[in-house]
């Protein structure tokens, strides 16, 4: 495989790793308000949802193996079995995405 289509096909493991790391962050606090009380005020609460906090733990460990994996690329030719891995790596980043996205909410 030629230098330039090892660094494109890296390079997009990468991005669509660390874009699944945005997704998973972005989930990580709930805000809500609470009724309001004898003052008529509702107050605002920001709870901290965990399946949230273990998917961005995986997204980012994710990340960081495809960076690895993106600056070994660009160096040298690595043998098959680790774009299998990088490949795995990057669709177990999404599959962390996209679980903690379609988990129930807490209701308060």
């Amino acid at each position: 495989m030629p230098r330039s289509q090892r660094i494109i096909i890296a390079s997009g493991f990468l991005l669509t790793a660390a874009l699944a790391l945005v997704v998973v962050a972005s989930q990580i606090g709930l805000t809500w308000y609470s009724a309001p009380g004898a003052s008529g005020v509702a107050t605002k609460q920001i709870a901290v949802f965990e399946p949230a906090m273990v998917g961005t733990v995986v997204s980012a460990l994710a990340t960081l193996a495809l960076l690895a994996h993106l600056l070994v690329v660009t160096r040298r030719t690595v043998p098959r079995w680790q774009w299998g891995v990088s490949g795995t790596v990057c669709a177990l980043s999404v599959l962390a995405a996209v679980i903690v996205s379609t988990a129930d909410r807490p209701v308060f």
